[in-house]
C-alpha cells in the first residue's frame, strides 16, 4: 500500500497500525554476563568457529573457514581441508558429516579420510544444520534456495521464505518441507519429533519426523532474537542466538519503500541489520541509536551484535540463558553443546570457542 495512504489511515485510527513489536528479554532470558566470564579455549582471532562437536575422546572438532580443526589438550591441528566454506557438523554412526558450501555433504571417517556423501543440488548450498534421524538418514535444513550460507541478511531484508528441510539417505535427497523462513537449526527428539528453529519468524516449532510437511506445533514464538542451531543435552535443548532483534531493523522491515531505498543505495555491510560482531562501533550506521557517555557504549543500548544462547528444559520452558551484552565481546554464538558437565559454545563473532561456567 502507498505510504501516504497508510499514514492517513493510521492518523485516522492509530489502532490500524501493524508495526512489529519486540518482546523484552525477561524471565529465563534475563540478561547477564556469563558469556563474558566464560573461559576462551582458543586465542580470539586465530579462528572463526562456525560449528563444533565434542567427541567421545574429549577432543573438540570445529569448522572454521575451509577446514575442520581439532582442539585437544590445548593444541589445534587441521583434520581436513575440504575445499570450500565448511558450515555445520554432525555425527553419523562413527563418521563426522560436514556441510561444505558449493560441494554438498562430506563425510570424514575416524581415520580422517574424506569422502563425498551427497552432492545433490538441494544440499549443495546454504545448509544451516544437520541432524541424524532414527532410521539412519540425515535431515538437513537449508536456509534459503535464493541465497548462499552468508546470505542471512539478504534473506531478512527481502522477507525470503524459500527455506527447506531435506532428508538425505546416501546420495539420494528428498525435500520434506519448504516455504520456511530460514530454518537455522534442528534437532531430532527422542519422542519422534524434530525441533526446528525458524530464524526469520523468531520461533521454534515441533514437527513429526514422519510428516515434516504436516502441521507444525509451536514451542516458542515471538522470541526477542533470531534463533539458530539446536543441540540436545541431558537437561534439555541448548539454542544458539546468533543475532538479536532491534527496533531500527523492525522499523525498516515495516516500511517497504525505506527498506528498498536502503538496499538499493547503501553498501550491504552498512545495512541497518544485526551482525555477528561490531568491528568498530563508531562507524556503525547511526551507531544503531546507541546513547554513549564519554564514548562508552552502555550494556542496555540497542544492539547491532550481541551474544546469547539459552536452554529449554523438558517442560518446554526457557530455564537459563547466557549473555554477552552490547558492551561485551563474546558475540555471535552459532552453536552451544553440552557434553557431560561441560557446556561449550562456538562464538563466531568473538572468533573463539568458550567454555561456559555453571550458574
Amino acid at each position: 500500500m502507498n505510504r501516504t495512504l497508510t499514514a492517513i489511515k493510521e492518523w485516522i485510527n492509530p489502532n490500524w497500525a501493524t508495526h512489529m513489536s519486540i518482546p523484552p528479554m525477561e524471565r529465563g532470558l534475563r540478561p547477564n554476563s556469563r558469556l563474558d566470564h566464560a573461559h576462551a579455549l582458543l586465542t580470539p582471532g586465530d579462528y572463526e568457529p562456525e560449528d563444533l562437536l565434542v567427541l567421545d575422546s574429549g577432543a573438540i572438532w570445529f569448522s572454521s573457514g575451509t577446514a575442520i580443526q581439532e582442539l585437544k589438550d590445548g593444541n589445534v591441528r587441521t583434520v581436513a581441508e575440504l575445499g570450500g566454506p565448511v558450515g555445520t557438523l554432525t555425527k553419523l554412526n562413527s563418521d563426522i558429516v560436514a556441510a561444505v558450501e558449493g560441494r554438498g555433504l562430506v563425510s570424514v571417517s575416524a581415520s580422517e579420510s574424506v569422502s563425498q556423501l551427497c552432492s545433490d543440488t538441494s544440499v549443495a548450498t546454504c545448509v544451516t544444520d544437520l541432524t541424524a534421524l532414527p532410521d539412519g538418514s540425515l535431515l538437513a535444513s537449508v536456509g534459503s534456495t535464493e541465497y548462499g550460507i552468508d546470505g542471512w541478511g539478504r534473506a531478512l531484508v527481502h522477507h525470503d521464505r524459500s527455506g527447506r528441510l531435506v532428508q538425505v539417505d546416501g546420495q539420494h535427497a528428498q525435500v520434506r518441507a519448504e516455504g520456511l523462513g530460514w530454518p537455522a537449526g534442528m534437532e531430532a527428539d527422542p519422542d519422534g519429533e524434530v525441533l526446528v528453529s525458524l530464524s526469520l519468524d523468531h520461533r521454534i516449532e515441533r514437527r513429526a519426523a514422519d510428516s515434516l510437511d504436516g502441521a507444525a506445533r509451536p514451542m516458542l514464538t515471538n522470541l526477542p532474537l533470531y534463533p539458530g542451531r539446536i543441540s540436545l543435552g541431558d537437561n534439555g535443548w541448548w539454542v544458539a542466538g546468533p543475532y538479536v532483534r532491534n527496533r531500527i531493523t523492525a522499523l525498516l522491515l515495516d516500511e517497504p519503500e525505506l527498506l528498498g531505498e536502503m538496499v538499493a543505495t547503501i553498501n550491504p555491510d552498512e545495512w541497518f541489520i544485526p551482525r555477528l560482531r561490531s568491528e568498530n562501533p563508531y562507524t556503525d550506521p547511526l551507531q544503531m541509536g546507541q546513547l554513549r557517555t564519554l564514548g562508552v557504549v552502555k550494556p542496555w543500548a540497542p544492539p547491532r551484535s550481541y551474544g546469547v544462547a539459552f536452554r529449554i528444559d523438558r517442560g518446554k520452558r526457557i530455564s537459563e540463558s547466557v549473555h554477552s551484552r552490547v558492551d561485551g565481546k563474546c558475540h555471535g554464538i552459532t552453536r552451544v553443546t553440552a557434553h557431560g558437565t561441560q557446556v561449550i559454545a562456538a562464538a563466531q563473532g568473538f572468533r573463539s570457542l568458550v567454555e561456559i561456567e555453571e550458574e
